[in-house]
């Protein structure tokens, strides 16, 4: 497997008493393929997410990424989080740029590519404009060329649309959802919304309330060359959204 979640647990300790946050989380993820993390909240999503960034230590259990376990942040996962971050005294051109200068790798060939991105996304015009000036999905967009220009092999997005307002972040979804197709990327997403898992993802893993563990795994029908706001509509979308709620909510 492309990634393999094995038998990760977490547990904080305070000075009262330790909390285990994490208890027994194990799934696989394939080369290209969709994946979405859901479950209660507090129950662990962003946290086991941090472990596959390599963010977080877990307590027990590993990640085996490309065949190797992680150890520590690694260069070829990119992590996109909810709010944008882009520096406000950074033009979009150097917002985009900025990973592959923390990198060392702002070579003529990289920045080329992070060039072509813009234009292929619709923000070359704006790349000399700061983020004040665009709106939150153009943000989002920029954010999300920044995390692609350093050509990340796994991309991580832990509730990367929840701060949009709601017609912004379908819309958003779904450009996304066609950029990551386009460039082929291997994801892994957290988010709350139980819609968006289904519309994007080619499966969704449920975790139980804290401590997690993996209540269930469902495999989705509607393919790669989906639009996530038709798929909405599909005779099979209720279904799929009601199996989450109640595994969800056992």
């Amino acid at each position: 497997m492309f990634l393999s979640v094995e038998n990760i647990g977490l547990s904080y300790q305070t000075a009262e008493r330790e909390t285990m946050a994490v208890k027994d989380v194990s799934f696989d993820v394939k080369e290209g393929e969709f994946v979405s993390i859901v479950g209660p909240s507090g129950c662990g999503k962003s946290t086991l997410l941090s472990c596959i960034a390599g963010l977080t230590v877990p307590t027990t259990g590993q990640i085996i990424f490309k065949g190797r376990p992680t150890d520590g942040v690694r260069e070829d996962v990119g992590y996109m989080l909810q709010s944008d971050n882009l520096m406000p005294w950074r033009s979009i051109y150097k917002n985009v740029t900025l990973g592959l200068e923390i990198q060392n790798k702002l070579t003529a060939e990289n920045e080329a590519y992070a060039q072509s991105l813009l234009k292929k996304y619709d923000l070359w015009e704006f790349k000399d404009s700061y983020p004040s000036r665009l709106s939150g999905g153009m943000r989002q967009r920029a954010a999300l060329i920044r995390t692609l220009a350093v050509k990340p092999d796994l991309l991580l997005l832990d509730e990367a649309f929840s701060a949009l307002d709601y017609q912004t972040r379908v819309n958003v979804s779904r450009d996304v959802y066609r950029i990551l197709r386009a460039e082929n990327k291997t994801m892994v997403m957290v988010t709350h919304d139980i819609p968006e898992a289904v519309a994007m993802s080619d499966r969704v893993v449920v975790l139980s309330k804290r401590p997690s563990v993996v209540q269930k795994i469902l495999t989705l029908p509607f393919g790669r060359r989906r639009d996530p706001i038709s798929v909405r509509g599909h005779g099979r979308f209720q279904s799929f959204f009601d199996a989450v709620w109640k595994e969800m909510n056992i």
